[in-house]
């Protein structure tokens, strides 16, 4: 066996070779350096030398054991102990990966009672002041980013306003739920780093060479090749989705993740990213537009989140729908890959200001999209209001709601109004998006009831409370036998509800034999903020231009190209 350790300087490694390797650091990324780990976890942004951003997305993490090999394509694998443009081990792959000491990280949870750009330092005192004279003991805790490009600084930083931390994060979640019921606001969780995790992660490959680093080791293709990230447990991907094996473009990394095991992370250029991305997130078929228009939001999601999401966790964004699906190297389609390429660089600004529209999508908004600060705790966004999916003709026929649908008998009337919008007469409808039934027993209402809250028990009543703009339901009250919560937030009332489509819909109960049903009739699929993904798609198939789509869909937003 032959052992390669990397500390300061590599073991027992030829001379010749270590000098050819450190040729290359003129090829090198912004990944680079000696802190290898605090790049990882930093917010900043760094681009590949053809000046594209480079994202690290999450491909797989909590596991034992992973393998790393060439695809098809490829010429070998190099293990790159200090990032790219450092020393390089070329082995016989597969690389079989395992940690040694791997230690969790220690995280603490805050609760997160508000939300503040991070320009608006009075609207911060005033938040700080308020939180005081509740007899809490507020901090302030700031996440985003800035960055220059193309002449454009562009901001994305916001202070969260925090109080009562916890180490532990179901107490910090409890905590958040009395917080929110006793002052009726939004609130949230956020976890802070206080001490990375810690591991020697070691890559041992088929003929017994093995490399060993601490927290880290970097994966690259030889040449132009991609990576085979192989099934040891479950495989790539997540439940929804499936679990394979899959290549992707771009360098692979190893890394202790926060619960001490291991985290596979790709770093990409964005145009790799997204070209694995966009066909994951719309149906490839779609009208060349309605891609172009997926393009440029997916895009502006990846630059906007940068910073603002998993902070405690090695990498940027993870592939989930909780960021965005990404299915890596080899699910590209030439139609989705061709709208990438031509809208190169393209994203939407808000007006008047240099800050990226945060361009978030959902399946379908079932005919009327919704108030950004309705769905989540955050402030209202101009570019991120509510309105009817429809225009000119279409637009009068439904003038009647087109004020809003805060009531029960509102949304019931929009729910059976035959008149048309763009996601209902999309092709891309498909059934049992743009309206659909759903029914719940008292039984099943209460396991997801009191799986979050125990002290309710068994659910006697559920009674809908008020609701945004495009009828979607904001508060539940949930009446239970020992006792009452009233719940708040598109994702956790559709949870509660045994995963509903949309929080867009009537409820009707009914008494029986068996115990109480409650039966949903809704529509749409998803929160239903910003672009409507069926609707886009049948905005093209009635002529219309990507940029009028982005323009429908995020009100007053105008594109540029950076880069």
């Amino acid at each position: 066996m032959r052992l390669v350790r990397w500390s300061t300087q590599f073991l027992v490694v030829a001379a010749a070779a270590l000098l050819a390797a450190l040729a290359l650091a003129a090829s090198s990324d912004e990944l680079s350096g000696a802190d290898k780990l605090r790049v990882l976890y930093s917010t900043q942004f760094t681009f590949t030398p053809a000046g594209l951003p480079l994202v690290t997305v999450q491909l797989m993490e909590g596991q034992k054991e992973v393998t790393i090999a060439g695809a098809s394509d490829a010429g070998g694998v190099r293990v790159l102990p200090g990032g790219d443009g450092g020393p390089e081990v070329v082995g016989t792959a597969p690389w079989r990966v395992t940690l040694e000491g791997g230690r969790p990280a220690k995280i603490r949870h805050w609760v997160v009672v508000a939300r503040v750009p991070a320009s608006h330092a009075e609207e911060v005192r005033a938040e700080l002041a308020r939180w005081r004279g509740r007899g809490l003991q507020p901090r302030t805790l700031e996440v985003g980013t800035v960055f220059g490009i193309a002449g454009e600084v562009l901001d994305s930083r916001e202070v969260l306003v925090v109080v009562d931390p916890h180490p532990d994060s179901r107490a910090a979640v409890a905590r958040a739920a009395a917080v929110q019921q006793r002052h009726a606001v939004e609130t949230g969780v956020h976890p802070e780093l206080l001490e990375r995790p810690q591991g020697t992660i070691v890559a041992t490959d088929s003929r017994g060479t093995v490399v060993r680093n601490a927290g880290v080791l970097w994966f690259a293709p030889r040449g132009a090749g991609r990576l085979k990230v192989l099934r040891v447990e479950h495989g790539v991907g997540y439940k929804n989705h499936g679990f394979e094996d899959r290549t992707f473009f771009g360098a692979v990394y190893v890394a202790v993740d926060k619960t001490g095991a291991l985290a596979v992370v790709n770093a990409a250029p964005e145009d790799k990213l997204l070209a694995g991305l966009v066909p994951a997130e719309i149906f490839p078929s779609a009208p060349a537009e309605a891609l172009r228009a997926q393009a440029v939001a997916a895009r502006g999601e990846l630059l906007v989140k940068i910073g603002t999401r998993h902070l405690v966790d090695p990498y940027r964004l993870c592939s989930a729908q909780h960021c965005q699906v990404y299915s890596g190297a080899g699910h590209e389609h030439p139609r989705t890959t061709a709208a990438v390429e031509a809208t190169r660089g393209v994203v939407l600004f808000a007006p008047g200001e240099g800050r990226l529209v945060d361009t978030v999508y959902s399946a379908c908004c079932g005919g009327f999209t919704e108030h950004n600060d309705q769905i989540w705790n955050m402030r209202p966004e101009s570019t991120l209001r509510g309105h009817l999916d429809a225009t000119g003709e279409m637009q009068r026929a439904l003038q009647r709601f087109s004020g809003g649908l805060r009531t029960d008998e509102a949304v019931g009337a929009f729910l059976q109004a035959a008149s048309p919008t763009y996601c209902r007469i999309s092709s891309g409808e498909r059934g049992q998006r743009y309206r659909w039934k759903a029914r719940r027993t008292t039984a099943e209402v209460t396991r997801t009831v009191n799986a979050a809250y125990p002290h309710v028990g068994p659910v006697r009543d559920l009674q809908p409370g008020e609701r945004g703009v495009s009828g979607r339901v904001r508060s539940l009250r949930i009446v239970g036998e020992r006792g009452e919560i009233t719940a708040r937030g598109d994702f956790h009332i559709r949870t509660l509800l045994g995963g509903l489509k949309s929080a867009l819909f009537v409820m009707t109960a009914k008494d029986g034999a068996g115990g109480r049903e409650y039966t949903f009739t809704g529509g749409g699929w998803g929160h239903g903020v910003g672009m409507c993904q069926t609707g886009a798609i049948g905005m093209a198939e009635k002529g219309k231009s990507y940029q009028e789509i982005l323009k429908h869909y995020y009100l007053g937003s105008r594109p540029r190209r950076l880069y």
